[in-house]
């Protein structure tokens, strides 16, 4: 289904900044795991379109999709949002992670917020404590819909 999404709406290193960019092959991705539970305009206007904002101005990327985990179905039936995600293709991961980093405590991030990237074959992830990052660490969670 992604792959067909992608095809319809077109390549993400199709865009300018891309265009411009030193790239080897392509854009590094990177996803973004937020603990909120938002529905998907508000994290569009949360995060999404700020942070797509941000990486243009610095010409380090853009936001390239997002969505929605749900928990448990509850005794009403109902499935709370546990988490949402925002998918960012990066020009340059060494430069474009500190960028995420900042615009995601700027934007309010909680507490739990994880990067997520690949590095070589290595998966990692910077957490945020609340007050800090904690940087490279190895991760186990897979994006929900890509397996990266």
């Amino acid at each position: 289904m992604f792959t067909f999404i992608r095809k319809l709406l077109g390549n993400p290193t199709d865009h300018p900044i891309f265009a411009e960019a030193d790239l080897d092959s392509s854009a590094e991705f990177v996803y973004v795991k937020i603990p909120e539970g938002l529905k998907p305009m508000d994290r569009g206007d949360k995060y999404d379109d700020p942070l797509l904002a941000i990486l243009e101005a610095r010409n380090a990327g853009i936001v390239t999709g997002g969505g929605s985990s749900l928990g448990d179905e509850g005794p009403d039936g109902t499935r709370p949002i546990e988490f949402v995600g925002v998918d960012v293709d990066l020009t340059n991961l060494a430069s474009g992670l500190p960028i995420i980093r900042e615009a995601l405590v700027q934007l309010g991030a909680p507490e739990g917020t994880e990067i997520h990237y690949t590095r070589g074959s290595s998966k990692l992830q910077d957490s945020f404590s609340g007050g800090d990052w904690e940087l490279e660490q190895t991760r186990e969670f897979l994006h929900p819909g890509f397996g990266v």
